[in-house]
């Protein structure tokens, strides 16, 4: 793995010195610090308290490679190649590398850009849009829909348009490159935004279909519908949304996260974050969740702070509690450590973030 990320780079370089009207970047995050969730659920059928080494509660730690060639006339050829990494391990998932972007394409500010890869779904950059808490990976949007929203998305063409009067949108169409199955493992979502003054508005619908090209799974398989606002008075941001999961009743399948096979989610939040000072920042937001078919519904409720010691650095502290209804089971912490259904769940998480 070491040997395919040193040769990416060198490759990167090269081309940088051979064309001198090319510019490669090489950035990226890192992200550390400490968690603690309570009523965790055993293999016992226990409920116990958690504190741990917070690796990507606040968000994940990446690098990436970005290059943008000027080909002239305004139209430009540029790349992205971006990976996950876990910082408390220093470890990238397993078999991979650039697990978030992988795409290479063209741009013109006339027309918008096209690219060809891998590249993060437009359901994931709208919710970081709406969310208070900035969609952490802990604590925010994510919670009632397991992450549904997030990562990218595999084999696809992505169309990005130029802003018309504030009004802009995003087309993605995902091959599943299997012989005689062509809607098997399909994606497609298209994405809107539309700013005014201190007003912004959102919205996106994505489809994922499973290897047989159906809606079976509520939570990976499924039709996903998001739109919400902000609106910004001063230092103070005020936010609120929905989303809406559906899978097929005739194919949904009983999962880990949906053991009612249920075939509707819908959640909606407000929230707002203010900005004290130029360093010193706060978000809180309140969500609200509901799955039928017995699934059940719950509340949750965060407030998080920031604090910058620099223009890359900062430190972060967030909390959490996650009231449950009788049969539903949603995690303070997006898709991990579920506590038993019917129990409430509070947890936490501080650390610090630096971007290079």
């Amino acid at each position: 793995m070491r040997k395919i990320f040193y040769c990416a780079s060198l490759m990167a370089f090269c081309t940088c010195n051979t064309y001198a009207q090319s510019t490669v970047t090489l950035y990226g995050r890192i992200a550390s610090g400490l968690d603690f969730v309570t009523n965790v659920a055993t293999p016992t059928g226990q409920s116990k308290n958690n504190f741990r080494f917070g690796s990507n509660q606040y968000g994940y730690s990446w690098f990436g490679l970005q290059g943008d060639e000027d080909l002239g006339g305004g139209l430009h050829a540029v790349f992205k190649l971006e990976s996950l990494f876990t910082s408390g391990t220093g470890q990238i998932p397993a078999n991979t590398i650039f697990t978030r972007d992988a795409y290479v394409g063209l741009s013109d500010s006339r027309y918008g850009s096209i690219w060809f890869g891998e590249a993060m779904s437009l359901t994931d950059e709208t919710g970081w849009y709406i969310d208070p808490l900035g969609e952490q990976v802990g604590v925010g949007v994510g919670n009632f829909a397991f992450g549904r929203a997030w990562g990218p998305r595999s084999n696809v063409v992505t169309y990005n348009s130029p802003r018309w009067a504030g009004f802009s949108f995003r087309v993605q169409n995902g091959l599943g490159n299997e012989a005689g199955n062509f809607r098997g493992n399909r994606q497609f979502s298209v994405s809107a935004q539309y700013t005014l003054t201190n007003f912004a508005a959102y919205g996106v619908y994505e489809e994922i279909r499973d290897t047989n090209g159906h809606f079976s799974d509520l939570y990976a398989a499924s039709r996903e519908y998001m739109a919400g606002a902000t609106y910004q008075l001063g230092g103070l941001k005020f936010y609120t949304g929905f989303q809406q999961l559906v899978s097929s009743g005739q194919y949904t399948v009983a999962t880990s996260f949906n053991p009612y096979a249920a075939t509707r989610s819908q959640q909606e939040w407000i929230g707002a974050s203010y900005q004290a000072t130029p360093a010193l920042a706060f978000q809180a937001g309140w969500y609200h969740g509901n799955v039928n078919h017995g699934g059940g519904e719950g509340n949750l409720g965060a407030i998080a702070t920031t604090y910058n010691l620099s223009k890359r650095t900062f430190l972060y502290l967030t909390l959490g509690m996650m009231f449950n209804g009788k049969n539903s089971a949603f995690p303070v912490e997006t898709a991990d450590s579920q506590p038993l259904p019917g129990h409430n769940q509070q947890g936490g998480y501080f650390g610090i973030m630096h971007y290079f």
